[in-house]
């Protein structure tokens, strides 16, 4: 996302000339930049956030409608999805599917919840997926009967 910046202080400061300047911006949108370890803001207006919900509703109703005909699935979707995710090609056909369907049941669930981050669990954890079928000889140790103790895994870092 390629925003125009305003600092934490300006907005507080001049709150008048950053609502100018967000009116001005190409996309109705500011990146607030904030000192120290805390997160940057995204000011937007209100109408710039409910066309934004309304275009993710209609891409994932028109997605669902694809999915749910065969032929717009396999002759369309499933033909482009490599344009969307290069790493689909790794996988194989049934996943492919696999993936679309979870993808699009899991973007319309996390809409739901005004969510983006079960959606982007999905792509990640399918695109982990490929990764191990992009690699011959760990998708062989993978899918082998045994496979041998790697010893204790320390726990996730914070």
């Amino acid at each position: 996302m390629d925003l125009q910046e305003v600092t934490f202080t300006d907005l507080l400061q001049h709150s008048n000339e950053t609502v100018e300047k967000l009116k001005r911006s190409r996309g109705r949108a500011l990146r607030v930049r904030r000192r120290g370890a805390e997160e940057d803001l995204v000011l937007t207006t209100a109408a710039k956030a409910e066309q934004d919900e309304q275009v993710v509703d209609v891409a994932v109703r028109l997605l669902r409608a694809i999915m749910s005909d065969p032929v717009m699935r396999s002759a369309h979707l499933l033909d482009v999805l490599p344009q969307v995710f290069p790493w689909v090609r790794f996988l194989p056909a049934e996943d492919k599917t696999e993936f679309v369907r979870e993808l699009i049941e899991v973007m319309s669930a996390g809409g739901e919840l005004g969510s983006p981050a079960p959606t982007l669990q999905v792509i990640t954890e399918w695109r982990n997926t490929a990764q191990i079928y992009a690699d011959p000889e760990l998708l062989e140790l993978l899918q082998s009967r045994t496979i041998e103790d790697g010893g204790e895994v320390p726990a996730p870092a914070r």
